[in-house]
């Protein structure tokens, strides 16, 4: 029994190394040099660990990406969760934006849509991978508006999607906003356009009738 403990234990730090050494090669090399040899080099490990453990390296890099998606998630659930409002969903948005700079995540994220692109079996892996943060966000959408009329203008899961793909394309933009002074004035923007959400929301906004 010990035995097997021992042995599950090894495999989750291999595992573990594998992927961390997977993002380091899609940040320093992107998706052309994120072959199976240059990530076990980075991991300083035998490269056929990757095939092992993963079965390819497009799942292995699926499985980065995902694991990096879960420590965003974790860093700013709280947060998130509890948002009351729009204008705190936006200072969530801003702080994990200012992580993802800080920690390269976006690079990872556009190398590997970058080899996704036109995969039928991998880029459904990769928006899987992806999901849970919609589905966060959509929650917390759903929470902040609660019953008000907004509410019944577009289902929530649709404006937690439509955010979250606003949000990945801010991301996506800061690669080339080397000073980032256009992406915080976007942030700002967004800000004041919640602001006025909510004070439309407080005023009783009435939905538009229906036509008959």
């Amino acid at each position: 029994m010990a035995e097997k403990r021992r042995s599950s234990t090894a495999g989750d730090e291999t595992r573990a190394r594998i992927l961390e050494a997977t993002l380091t090669t899609l940040k320093e090399d992107g998706i052309v040099g994120a072959s199976a040899r240059a990530i076990a080099r980075r991991g300083d490990f035998n490269q056929a660990l990757i095939f092992y453990h993963f079965g390819s390296v497009d799942d292995a890099i699926v499985a980065a990406v995902n694991m990096m998606s879960v420590r965003r998630l974790e860093n700013h659930r709280d947060r998130l969760e509890g948002a009351a409002t729009l204008r705190e969903l936006v200072d969530v948005a801003r702080a994990l934006h200012h992580d993802d700079t800080a920690n390269d995540n976006m690079t990872v994220l556009t190398q590997a849509f970058a080899g996704a692109a036109g995969d039928p079996v991998m880029g459904p892996k990769l928006y899987a991978a992806l999901s849970e943060w919609s589905d966060m966000v959509t929650a917390s959408i759903r929470r902040v508006l609660g019953d008000s009329p907004i509410a019944n203008l577009a289902p929530a899961e649709q404006i937690g999607q439509g955010i979250s793909a606003l949000f990945l394309g801010i991301e996506l933009l800061a690669d080339l906003d080397a000073d980032n002074a256009g992406i915080d004035a976007l942030f700002d923007t967004l800000m004041a356009a919640a602001s006025m959400v909510e004070l439309l929301i407080a005023g009783g906004l009435t939905p538009p009738a229906e036509k008959s």
